[in-house]
């Protein structure tokens, strides 16, 4: 997380998904990273509460297609972030190479 401010959904839900991963308490997962467990259980409770779509186990690595539902009108050159499920966020701009952000991908998510 780039800021001290508040967390987008996105960014709470890469930490929630790294903490699950990490299979430490949320303290000590905090304490590690420099981040206040409050925070953490607070959007527990709060994505938990939304009864959000049980994450997939499955540790197969795909890229998947997206479908935009806003079509955004990015600034020429400016990048894209892809949330992985480690908690890592990649940002890619036009024309990368697949193959080596695959490998990227697979680096990060230790697959």
């Amino acid at each position: 997380m780039g800021h001290r401010g508040q967390w987008s959904e996105h960014e709470a839900r890469s930490v929630l998904i790294a903490w699950r991963k990490s299979g430490v308490s949320i303290e000590r997962f905090a304490q590690e990273r420099g981040l206040v467990p409050q925070r953490i259980r607070w959007w527990k409770a709060k994505l938990e509460d939304k009864n959000a779509t049980p994450e997939r186990s499955s540790s197969a690595l795909a890229l998947l297609p997206v479908q935009v539902t806003q079509p955004a009108q990015p600034k020429r050159g400016e990048p894209v972030a892809v949330y992985l499920r480690s908690g890592h966020i990649v940002k890619v701009g036009r024309g990368f190479d697949e193959e080596a952000f695959a490998r990227v991908v697979a680096l990060l998510e230790g697959t």
